[in-house]
C-alpha cells in the first residue's frame, strides 16, 4: 500500500514537472507549447478529454490535472525572467527568437509533407505567405500600428495561446511580439494582475474547447493543405519583427550572432524531441 502512495505520488510529480516544461513552452517564442504535449504523451486525452468532456474527464482527470498544474506554475513563473530579457535587450532577444521560430521550419516542413505537398500544398503555402506577409507588412509599416493593450487584446493573446497548444509545432509568441503587446503581457503575468491573466485564460479556454474539435478534423481531412497554411502563416509572421535598424555594425554581427544561436537551439529541441518520440514508440511497440 505504502509503495503504491510512493509510486502514485512519483508519478504526480513526473507529470506536474512535464507540465512546468509545457508552460514553459508555450511562453517561449519559437518552442511550440502543442509540440511538448505531443512530447510528453498528453496531446491524445487533452483532445479526447475537450472534444468529450463528459465521457473522457474521470477518465483522464488523474493525468491531466497535474500537467494543467504544473503548465500554470511553468507560464506564471517563466513570464517575468522572459519580461526582463525583452526589457534589457529587446532587439537582441527578438533575434534570438527569430532563430527559435525559424528552427521550427523544418520539423513543420516535414510534418506538412507527411501525406505528400503536390500542387495544393504548394499553392497553400505561396498563398498563404504571401497574403499574411502583404497584411503583417502594411499593418506595420503602412498604417504606423500602434497598440494599446486592454482586456480585449489580452483575451486574444488568449486565443493565440490556445491556438498554440491545439496546433502542435506553432509558436504563439511572434504575433504578439509583432503587436508590441508581448512584453507589457509577460509583466501583467508575471506580477498575477487578474486584469491580464484571467481574459488571457478565457481567451485559450474558449479557443480550444470550441475548436479543438473542428481543427483535429481539419488535420485528419486537409492535412496537407492545413499544415501548409500554417507554415506560410509562421514564415509571414517573422518578416515584420526582423529588426532593421542598427546602431553599429557589432549590433548586426550580435543580432546574427543570437539568431543562429537560436536557429540551432531549435534544431537541438527537435532533434531531442523526435529521439524521445521514437524511442517511446519502440517501447510501446
Amino acid at each position: 500500500m505504502q509503495k503504491k502512495k510512493t509510486n502514485g505520488l512519483l508519478q504526480f510529480l513526473l507529470r506536474f514537472v512535464q507540465g512546468c516544461i509545457i508552460g514553459v513552452g508555450g511562453i517561449l517564442p519559437g518552442v511550440s507549447g502543442g509540440a511538448m504535449c505531443v512530447i510528453f504523451g498528453v496531446y491524445r486525452p487533452l483532445m479526447e478529454t475537450l472534444a468529450h468532456p463528459f465521457k473522457k474527464l474521470k477518465e483522464n482527470f488523474l493525468l491531466l490535472f497535474p500537467v494543467g498544474l504544473g503548465i500554470a506554475v511553468g507560464f506564471i513563473g517563466f513570464a517575468g525572467l522572459v519580461k526582463q530579457i525583452m526589457v534589457a535587450h529587446e532587439d537582441r532577444a527578438v533575434c534570438a527568437f527569430i532563430g527559435l521560430i525559424l528552427g521550427m521550419i523544418p520539423q513543420l516542413w516535414r510534418d506538412a509533407g507527411e501525406q505528400g505537398r503536390g500542387k495544393r500544398g504548394w499553392i497553400t503555402l505561396g498563398v498563404s505567405f504571401c497574403v499574411l506577409a502583404s497584411v503583417f507588412l502594411y499593418l506595420k509599416y503602412g498604417t504606423g500600428l500602434h497598440i494599446t493593450p486592454n482586456i480585449g487584446w489580452w483575451f486574444f493573446c488568449g486565443v493565440v495561446w490556445g491556438l498554440n497548444v491545439i496546433v502542435p509545432g506553432t509558436s504563439s509568441s511572434s504575433a504578439m511580439i509583432f503587436l508590441g503587446i508581448f512584453t507589457p503581457m509577460l509583466e501583467g503575468i508575471s506580477k498575477l494582475d487578474m486584469h491580464v491573466i484571467i481574459p488571457i485564460g478565457l481567451g485559450a479556454a474558449a479557443v480550444v474547447l470550441t475548436l479543438s474539435r473542428g481543427i483535429n478534423a481539419l488535420f485528419k481531412k486537409h492535412h496537407t493543405v492545413t499544415y501548409h497554411a500554417i507554415l506560410g502563416a509562421v514564415l509571414a509572421m517573422v518578416l515584420p519583427i526582423i529588426p532593421i535598424r542598427f546602431d553599429s555594425v557589432s549590433d548586426i554581427i550580435w543580432d546574427v550572432v543570437l539568431a543562429l544561436a537560436g536557429f540551432a537551439a531549435s534544431l537541438a529541441i527537435n532533434a531531442v524531441s523526435q529521439k524521445y518520440l521514437q524511442k517511446k514508440e519502440e517501447t510501446e511497440s
